[in-house]
């Protein structure tokens, strides 16, 4: 807003119209639309306006020219699904960033402590927008963390403490008081992408080591080491009580949990496609602990924010659980209460299709893979309620969690974390059968690649 007004070298009215093209999806004011009736039009000026702009700024690198990209993208593939556009704007944006040489941060004297400060911000904000479009599109990283020259020292606290201003979020009014805590958001976050390029590279790449048991013993150690370096205010999970409810920690904790179930999901069939029945059992154990506390995270975040405005990565997240949950009720059936956690799942992933694109297609595969298992899953009435809802339409009974997950720092932490939303769901999995569960994880492959079914 400063340099907007002064004309500053960190505003620009491309990066601008980007920004406005991004937040016009929460605004349901009809004249904002080309199409009136239609919400996902909402915008289309702005974008419009973007791309007549790009054409005077395409062949110069600059910040806010790659601010502005690196925005668009994200919007062009959860909103609108144009998946090749999307991908175009970000390498781009990414080859801006080693032109302008942000890989790379001078020394601390060399430049005003403010500008030092904005490149840092952007040199992690690329690298996070990578890993995260990465992990959604299936594409291989483009930028390495042990290229980059920059610590994960943040230096202006005073935006940890900047008020949370909910009204995207919610659908009554937001009260006050709440910090946005946006310095330690974006340095775990920033942390856990770093495991993520680890698991694109090391587990799913077409040139991985053949070693997967032990890289991603490495990787679920790591995980374990993140969660429990989780600030307190960050893990309402394990300290309902002192954590601080905000939509962005609960997409913080709804990605650890995408991430226990992409590393362990290779280990129910084997490198070799050999099922180990220990490794196996442990394998679906956890993906199913990480699947239900993935519904958890959506039955306590409808009770503090509207599910309709939820950012896009709970969308992924909620289908990443319903694929763990389809493979379960295809064994246990549709009167058992994982069946209850897929129709959830599934509801929600409708929802989301009015306010992303990437929804729908994630929403149509999860169809065809019901289909493919044989699952009888008729349009039930099960929604996903709102905040201050009684949550009734939720799973009611006990889930099964992995212990490891919640991180129990001290005595009863981990049974009060249970208290906190939904009840969770006591799954007995001992009589599931491991070479049918493995027949359904193939389903990946038949169909089409193990990526492309996520989305």
């Amino acid at each position: 807003m400063r340099d907007m007004a002064c004309e500053g070298p960190y505003f620009s009215k491309l990066l601008l119209n980007a920004i406005f093209f991004v937040v016009s999806k929460h605004c349901d004011r009809p004249e904002l639309r080309s199409n009136p009736n239609d919400i996902t039009t909402a915008g289309w000026k702005f974008r419009q306006r973007f791309t007549q702009l790009l054409r005077d700024c395409f062949d110069k690198s600059e910040i806010t020219t790659l601010q502005a990209l690196l925005i668009m993208s994200n919007a062009l593939f959860s909103r609108c699904d144009e998946r090749s556009l999307s991908w175009l704007y970000a390498g781009n944006a990414f080859n801006m960033f080693i032109d302008l040489g942000l890989h790379v941060l001078p020394a601390v004297d060399s430049i005003p402590a403010e500008e030092l400060e904005i490149r840092k911000r952007v040199l992690w904000g690329a690298y996070l927008i990578d890993k995260i479009q990465c992990l959604f599109q299936g594409r291989p990283p483009l930028l390495n963390r042990v290229n980059l020259r920059a610590s994960l020292d943040f230096l202006d606290d005073y935006d940890e403490l900047e008020p949370f201003h909910g009204i995207t979020y919610m659908t009554t009014k937001p009260r006050g008081g709440i910090p946005s805590l946006n310095v330690s958001l974006l340095t775990n976050l920033c942390e856990l992408t770093t495991i993520v390029e680890r698991i694109l590279r090391e587990i799913y790449s077409e040139s991985r080591e053949s070693n997967l048991a032990n890289i991603s013993e490495e990787i679920k150690s790591q995980l374990r080491i993140w969660r429990q370096n989780l600030p307190v205010q960050l893990d309402y999970l394990s300290f309902p009580d002192q954590a601080v409810p905000l939509p962005q920690s609960a997409c913080l904790l709804a990605l650890f949990n995408v991430l226990i179930i992409l590393v362990h999901r290779p280990l129910i069939i084997g490198h070799d496609g050999v099922i180990n029945s220990t490794t196996a059992h442990e394998s679906v154990n956890a993906c199913t602990a990480a699947a239900n506390q993935i519904v958890q995270i959506l039955h306590d975040y409808s009770q503090h924010f509207s599910l309709n405005s939820a950012p896009y990565m709970l969308s992924y997240a909620t289908y990443i659980s319903a694929t763990i949950h389809a493979r379960i009720v295809a064994q246990k059936g549709s009167n058992s209460t994982v069946f209850q956690s897929l129709i959830l799942c599934r509801n929600i992933l409708a929802e989301h299709t009015g306010l992303y694109s990437a929804a729908e297609k994630a929403r149509e595969n999860l169809e065809k893979l019901i289909s493919h298992l044989g699952i009888s899953a008729t349009d039930d009435n099960i929604h996903t309620g709102s905040p201050g809802s009684s949550g009734n339409n939720f799973p009611s009974e006990h889930m099964l969690v992995d212990e490891s997950m919640n991180v129990s720092r001290e005595p009863g932490v981990a049974d009060r974390a249970l208290e906190f939303g939904s009840s969770l769901m006591t799954l007995e999995l001992s009589d599931l059968d491991l070479e049918a569960i493995a027949q359904g994880f193939q389903v990946d492959v038949e169909s089409h690649s193990f990526w492309n079914s996520l989305v």
